[in-house]
C-alpha cells in the first residue's frame, strides 16, 4: 500500500504547487475548483480500515478528483498511526497499525502531520451527521457536559475545523468555488453494523439512537444545502450507500455453511443459523469472536438469532428493509435539491453493487487470513472503501461533473467495489 499512497502524495503535492496556472492545459472545467471545498464523512475523508491517517486521506475521492482537476487541495493529513489506527491485515493478527489489540478499542491520535491551520479544503469528518456538519463545532466537542463526545471526535474536530466552525460554517469563510456534499451515511451506519435499530425523533434528543429517520435529515440537509446555495459556487451532492450493499453483511446461512471453517477460529456457529433468514454484519463480530477466542482459549458462540435490544450485529430482513428505505428517502431528497439548484448529482448506486450479485460465498479463512478479505476495492473494516473503491466513487463523481456542467475531469474507468479480485491469501 505504501508505494502506491506515496506516488499519489507525490501528484497531489506537484498539483499543489502548480496553482492555477496549471490549468491553461488542464481539462475543461478545471477553473471551477480552484478552491474546492469538501463537506462529508469518513468516507471523504479517507477512512479506511476503522481509521485515518493521511496515506488513505491521500487516496479519498476528492483528493483523486482534485488531482484530476490539476487543482490545489489541502487536507488536514493525520501522522501515522492514525486518528485513530485502522486494523492491519490479516485480521487473524487482532491488532491495529498501531501495536494496540482488537480486543479493546485504540482511540488514540497521533496529531496532526503538518503544521496548516484548518479549516483547509477537505472538511470532511468520519461519524459526521448531516446535524453534525451544520451545527458540531470544536469548542462544542470538546466542552460539552450533556453530551458524551467520543474521543475520536475529540482528537479530530480540532485538526479539521476551527474553534468555533462547523463544516458548513468554515465553508462559507472558505468562499469556495466549487463543493462536494456527502452525507447521510451516519444517519444508518450505526444501526446497520450494531444490529441495534433505534430511530431518532430529533438530531438533539438525549434519549439513545442508532439511526436517524429521513423525515429527520431532510429539514437539516436541506438548512446545508441553503448555505451551500448562498456561497454561489458549482455543486455535487453524492448520494448514500444503501445498509444492504455494505459487503460485510452476511446472510446467515453463508455462516452456517462455513461452520468448519470457522471452528478452526475458535468460533462455533449456533444450529439456528441453519434455518435463520437473518443477516450478520461479519465485519466487527467475525474479528472480535476470533480475537476474543485466541486471548482465552474459550470457544466463542455465534448465534444467528437477532437479540431485540441489544447491539449483537443482527439484522432481520425488516431490519436490513427499514434501514434501506431511510436511504432510499434520503437519496430521493438529495437528487431534488441537486434538481432544484441545478447541481450535479453522483449516484453511487452503479458503485455498490446489489448485495451478493458480485460476491464469492463466505469463508472464514478468506475474511481472517487474506490480506484483501473482501476483494480488493473494500477496506478491512468491511464498509469503507479502500484505494481502488475510492477511484470507482472519484470516476462516478467526475461523471456527474462532467454532464452537469459540460467539463471533462476524467478521473479514469474502475470497477464496482464489490467486484471479487485477487485477496493476496496465504
Amino acid at each position: 500500500m505504501l508505494p502506491v499512497a506515496t506516488a499519489a502524495f507525490g501528484a497531489l503535492a506537484l498539483a499543489s504547487c502548480e496553482g492555477s496556472a496549471s490549468h491553461v492545459d488542464g481539462p475543461k472545467g478545471a477553473s471551477a475548483f480552484d478552491h474546492f471545498v469538501v463537506i462529508g464523512t469518513g468516507l471523504s475523508m479517507g477512512a479506511q480500515s476503522g481509521g485515518v491517517l493521511y496515506e488513505s486521506q491521500i487516496e479519498a475521492w476528492p483528493a483523486l478528483l482534485a488531482h484530476a482537476a490539476g487543482a490545489n487541495f489541502s487536507m488536514p493529513l493525520l501522522r501515522a498511526p492514525g486518528c485513530q489506527p485502522p486494523l492491519i491485515a490479516p485480521l487473524a493478527l487482532s491488532v491495529y497499525l498501531s501495536g494496540v489489540s482488537t480486543t479493546g478499542i485504540d482511540s488514540s491520535c497521533a496529531g496532526a502531520l503538518d503544521t496548516l491551520t484548518p479549516p483547509l479544503n477537505s472538511l470532511a469528518i468520519p461519524g459526521a451527521s448531516a446535524y453534525a456538519a451544520l451545527n458540531l463545532t470544536p469548542k462544542i466537542v470538546l466542552n460539552s457536559v450533556v453530551v458524551p463526545y467520543s474521543a475520536g471526535d475529540k482528537a479530530r474536530y480540532p485538526l479539521v475545523l476551527g474553534s468555533t466552525q462547523s463544516q458548513v460554517t468554515a465553508l462559507r469563510i472558505e468562499g469556495a468555488s466549487f463543493v462536494s456534499v456527502e452525507l447521510g451515511l451516519t444517519e444508518v451506519l450505526g444501526a446497520a453494523t450494531s444490529g441495534l435499530l433505534v430511530a431518532a425523533t430529533s438530531y438533539t434528543q438525549a434519549a439513545l439512537y442508532t439511526y436517524v429517520p429521513a423525515s429527520v435529515f431532510a429539514p437539516v440537509f436541506s438548512a446545508i444545502a441553503d448555505s451551500v446555495k448562498l456561497t454561489g459556487a458549482k455543486v455535487v451532492l453524492l448520494s448514500v450507500p444503501r445498509v444492504s450493499t455494505l459487503y460485510a453483511l452476511r446472510p446467515a446461512s453463508e455462516l452456517w455453511n462455513d461452520r468448519t471453517d470457522l471452528a478452526a477460529f475458535g468460533i462455533n456457529v449456533m444450529a439456528d443459523c441453519s434455518t435463520s433468514a437473518n443477516f450478520v454484519f461479519t465485519g466487527t463480530l467475525v474479528p472480535s469472536l476470533a480475537a476474543s477466542y485466541t486471548a482465552s482459549g474459550t470457544t466463542q458462540n455465534l448465534s444467528c438469532t437477532d437479540m431485540p435490544g441489544t447491539a449483537d450485529a443482527i439484522l432481520t430482513p425488516a431490519d436490513v428493509a427499514t434501514l434501506d428505505a431511510v436511504v432510499t428517502e434520503m437519496n430521493v431528497q438529495i437528487q431534488k435539491v441537486a434538481q432544484q439548484n441545478g447541481w450535479a448529482f453522483a449516484d453511487l448506486t452503479g458503485v455498490y453493487p446489489p448485495p451478493v450479485s458480485s460476491r464469492t460465498a463466505y469463508t472464514a479463512s478468506d475474511q481472517l487470513t487474506c490480506v484483501y478479505p473482501y476483494g480488493n476495492f473494500v477496506s478491512l473494516d468491511g464498509v469503507f472503501p479502500n484505494l481502488t473503491g475510492q477511484a470507482a466513487i472519484a470516476t462516478t463523481v467526475a461523471s456527474a461533473i462532467d454532464s452537469r456542467y459540460g467539463f471533462s475531469i476524467t478521473v479514469g474507468a474502475s470497477s464496482p467495489i464489490g467486484v471479487t479480485a485477487v485477496r493476496l491469501c496465504p
